[in-house]
């Protein structure tokens, strides 16, 4: 094997290594996720996830509409206001700060939190609820979407978007 093709080799490992050590580091926080936090504009989200994410076009959907990264398949970032507000995972692998993710108990999620979680009946799923923290200043949350005792999704971001029962609803 040539240098050169063993060196092509190596950076591709190297590369390979750096992008999933980049998503074992994605870990969601109440005001974002990894690189990301919650208030950046679009063009700002853009440079950060090196993406080009852009408004509708339509006017009317302009006010709040979500944006999904192509390297980060089960996530979704809600763009209020030409601003990250929230951001929202739906699938296992993607942990909170306390280490609770899609697929985990409810009971877990309790244990780890306690008191500061607030416990509401689900809107629409009859044995589900609403798991919601609030950031000790008010201003962010997680909220957890529960169905038969397992966390199916869960959100973060602005205390007022992590509340919407429809996304951007």
């Amino acid at each position: 094997m040539s240098s050169r093709v063993s060196l092509c080799l190596a950076v591709v490992t190297l590369l390979s290594i750096g992008i999933a050590q980049a998503d074992e580091d994605w870990v969601v926080r109440e005001d974002g996720i990894g690189p990301v936090k919650v208030g950046l504009t679009l063009p700002q989200l853009n440079a950060v996830l090196d993406e080009k994410f852009s408004m509708p076009r339509n006017k009317d959907d302009q006010a709040c509409f979500y944006v999904h990264s192509g390297r980060h398949a089960h996530i979704a970032f809600m763009i209020e206001d030409g601003r990250l507000s929230r951001v929202d995972v739906d699938s296992p692998g993607i942990p909170t700060t306390e280490g609770i993710q899609v697929g985990d108990s409810e009971k877990q999620a309790r244990l780890l939190n306690g008191s500061k979680l607030k416990v509401e009946a689900h809107h629409y799923i009859p044995y589900g609820h609403y798991l919601t923290l609030r950031s000790g200043d008010g201003n962010y949350g997680i909220r957890f979407e529960t169905e038969k005792g397992k966390i199916q999704r869960f959100y973060a971001g602005r205390f007022e978007a992590v509340q919407y029962v429809e996304g951007c609803l």
